[in-house]
Formats: C-alpha cells, structure tokens, sequence
C-alpha cells in the first residue's frame, strides 16, 4: 500500500494499464474532469470569489459547482460554459499532447 500520494497514483495508474484499454480511458476521463475543475477553481481563488458568489453568477447552486471543482460532476457543456464565463474563462478544446 502506497504510503504517498504520487506512489497512490503510480499504483492506480497500473492497475488501469493491467485492466485494459477501457479502464484507462475511464482513468483519463477522470483526470479530465478533475483538471478542468481544478483549473476553475483557481480562477475562483485568483479573483477571490466565494463559491456562492460563482454559482450566483453563473445561475448554478453551490453544492453543483462544489462538485464541479472537485472533479466529480459531469456537467452539461452549458453550466461549465457558465460557471467558466463567471470567472473570465471560456470552454476550448485543443489538440491533446502526447
């Protein structure tokens, strides 16, 4: 059992790859989810706004948003379109590195 957080995500990592093709996609999903929460969030902080004052903006209830910046929503493409437009963010999509 892994003692650190980076070791934690070695072993998950791992056992995606020992799954299968399916079980890392669903791993990268995650991460993408997680990521764009994370990324949103800052923002947040940076403007030094509350969550309240975001979900307010962006016409969303806090509890949602909270579940957005932690990764564990799957929000429609218009409330994360939202939720980014409140704090001076867009939606884009790019070409993924490699």
């Amino acid at each position: 059992m892994a003692t650190k957080f980076a070791d934690f995500v070695q072993e998950i990592e791992a056992e995606a790859k020992a799954e299968g093709p399916a079980a890392v996609a669903e791993l990268e999903a995650f991460r993408d989810h997680f990521r764009v929460g994370r990324k949103l969030a800052q923002a947040r902080l940076t403007m030094k706004l509350s969550q309240k004052q975001v979900a307010s903006r962006a016409k969303v209830d806090q509890g949602d948003l909270s579940k957005i910046e932690r990764g564990v929503a799957n929000p429609t493409f218009a409330t994360l379109s939202a939720v980014a437009l409140a704090v001076d963010y867009e939606i884009d999509v790019k070409p993924r590195r490699r």
